[in-house]
């Protein structure tokens, strides 16, 4: 499970995902990783470059490379 905490003037808010909510425990141990600001695990530079449309395909997971890069010929 993963969940960014923000840092606020009294600490970190870490938000109370559905994954959290399911924990019977009263305690649980948080391993700690620093993130670098300006990383992010988002796409949205990707997203921008590349954009999002419909296209009514269906087979776009399992023919992902071939739709990406073949030529409109060999669709």
């Amino acid at each position: 499970m993963r969940v960014e905490a923000t840092k606020t003037a009294d600490g970190f808010l870490i938000p109370m995902i559905d994954e959290l909510r399911r924990i019977d425990s009263d305690r649980v141990v948080l391993e700690i990783e620093l993130v670098d600001p300006d990383e992010s695990d988002d796409y949205s530079a990707l997203d921008r470059l590349v954009g999002l449309c419909e296209s009514g395909r269906t087979d776009a997971s399992v023919n992902h490379d071939k739709i990406l890069y073949s030529t409109e010929t060999d669709l």
